[in-house]
């Protein structure tokens, strides 16, 4: 959140669907200096919760019944840390995401993902783990979090129909432990 703080930034949409996490969501917010320009949005990423919630919020026309009826985009950032990891589909919810979008916006993100083992940077050792801690139910403990996604893969895919982004930037991160991650940015064409 002290990233937030740019006059720049005109309002803030945070999609948080465990509300058990509002109240301190919005202290924090709140300590920040950014208490005011940022709303807590009662819902998850997926398509069925936002929409009725954006449309709430007047950020969607009150017939839409997708997100990809966000003609032109709604917002110029979308940030994701460590939420793609449980989305029911995640495909789908990059296409959306990127449909939310507006023309030269940004996916910014930081994003544990399976483990590269196939790669040099990859470690077999650190995918066995991933798959010995999905079998002792990880994602039933964390929050639905799933260890074997390729979220670079989903979010690149999101952007095909349109001729890929326009440009985009990834680093990886501890790709030989079991919690490796991506940390980029994603930019829609403009």
């Amino acid at each position: 959140m002290p990233l937030l703080r740019s006059p720049a930034i005109k309002a803030i949409y945070g999609a948080e669907p465990c509300h058990g996490l509002h109240a301190a969501l919005r202290s924090r917010a709140d300590a920040e200096g950014i208490g005011e320009k940022y709303h807590i949005l009662p819902c998850s990423v997926a398509a069925s919760e936002l929409v009725p919630v954006l449309q709430k919020q007047d950020l969607l026309p009150a017939g839409a019944a997708a997100l990809d009826q966000a003609a032109g985009g709604v917002f110029d950032t979308i940030l994701c840390v460590r939420v793609l990891c449980s989305v029911p589909d995640l495909e789908l919810s990059a296409r959306e995401l990127y449909a939310l979008l507006k023309p030269g916006g940004k996916i910014l993100v930081v994003e544990h993902v399976v483990n590269p083992w196939r790669t040099a940077k990859g470690s077999v050792v650190a995918r066995a783990m991933q798959a010995v801690y999905g079998f002792l139910g990880w994602s039933w403990y964390i929050g639905d979090c799933r260890m074997n996604r390729d979220t670079e893969k989903a979010l690149r895919g999101a952007a095909e129909e349109d001729g890929g982004w326009e440009s985009v930037e990834i680093e990886r991160w501890f790709g030989r432990t079991c919690m490796p991650y991506i940390a980029g940015v994603f930019v829609k064409r403009g």
